[in-house]
């Protein structure tokens, strides 16, 4: 667990999703529903679905679907993924179905260098952030079921890394039948990465922490631990 999430929370709020009838989500898997608000606000929004898909026919599919209505000044993410260790200095790859519905700015399958706070590192506009991007393969939105692979050259100096479907803005997006796998060197690594403004990103982030530092002072929440 990356800690640091907890304590940018109330910054831009990536929260496990906190809905009263949250979607299932499999065993090993995690939520991530980076948010920010087009209003700031003490309490954290949860702008994505992400779970199993109950409803949908066929094999069973992952799924993040957007909830929040965005707006033009800013973009979030979700993402069901995983983070997988021990595949330092190999060369891996991360494949299946994916479907995308809406207007999504970005959906499909990553693969990138890190933790469970690789993403919030984007969606905060961390500097350098353009250095370590994580390598993705997107869906092209109401094509229907579409197979894609992302390839990923792990740092030789790597503990860890990051892997799932992400959507970025607002939309669906599913995915099925998921292989990973290493892969040898005639397999070419993936060259995209996952579509993402990074300069507005920053500017958003920066205008968001300006307005918290204006929040009244608040209260110890249920400190009876009732």
């Amino acid at each position: 667990m990356d800690y640091r999430i907890l304590l940018i929370a109330p910054i831009a709020a990536m929260v496990l999703s906190a809905n009263a009838n949250p979607p299932v989500l499999p065993s090993g898997w995690i939520p991530a529903d980076l948010v920010v608000p087009a209003v700031p606000s003490p309490k954290a929004p949860v702008g994505y679905d992400i779970g199993l898909d109950t409803e949908a026919a066929g094999p069973a599919s992952l799924t993040v679907h957007s909830i929040l209505p965005q707006g033009q000044a800013y973009q979030s993410i979700g993402a069901a993924h995983q983070v997988v260790f021990g595949y330092a200095g190999q060369r891996v790859r991360l494949s299946g179905q994916v479907r995308a519905e809406g207007s999504p700015a970005w959906a499909g399958l990553y693969i990138g260098a890190g933790d469970v706070g690789l993403l919030a590192d984007m969606h905060f506009g961390k500097a350098g952030v353009e250095d370590h991007l994580p390598r993705g393969a997107a869906a092209r939105s109401g094509a229907g079921w579409q197979d894609l692979s992302v390839v990923f050259d792990v740092p030789a100096g790597a503990s860890s890394i990051d892997l799932g479907l992400a959507l970025v803005g607002e939309g669906q997006a599913w995915v099925r039948g998921l292989h990973f796998d290493v892969v040898g060197p005639k397999v070419s690594p993936t060259a995209s990465t996952i579509a993402y403004d990074w300069a507005g990103a920053r500017a958003v982030m920066e205008a968001t922490r300006q307005s918290i530092a204006k929040f009244s002072p608040g209260s110890l929440q249920n400190p009876t631990l009732e």
